[in-house]
């Protein structure tokens, strides 16, 4: 069964950092939304969310949709938003569908499809 933890800290002034431990795919992506929705709600209303993604072992396109939703959420509401710590398998996922740059992550140039 796979489990997924969202902890939400504060972190410097005006930001909230939201540590995710686990697994975010199609079952835990529930978890993953509403740790994001309590982060960006708060309070206090951070005027950053960073996500931090050490803890995340793996995440599906479940997982990627909630932290789009959360980023849209976010930019609507003027608050900054940025993951940090991105495993592997996530970076990939994140060149894969050309959305590291959308949250918050370097441009990691373009993914490379095996043939």
């Amino acid at each position: 069964m796979n489990v997924l933890r969202a902890e939400c800290r504060p972190g410097p002034p005006g930001t909230t950092v939201l540590a995710l431990h686990g697994d975010a795919d199609l079952h835990t992506a529930w978890v993953l939304a509403e740790g994001l929705r309590q982060a960006l709600t708060g309070p206090p209303a951070p005027s950053t969310l960073i996500v931090d993604c050490a803890g995340l072992r793996f995440c599906a396109a479940a997982g990627l949709n909630a932290l789009l939703h959360a980023r849209h959420t976010a930019t609507d509401a003027g608050i900054g938003f940025r993951l940090i710590a991105p495993a592997p398998q996530l970076v990939r996922i994140l060149a894969v569908t050309d959305t590291a740059t959308t949250l918050g992550l370097p441009d990691t140039g373009p993914a490379t499809h095996p043939v």
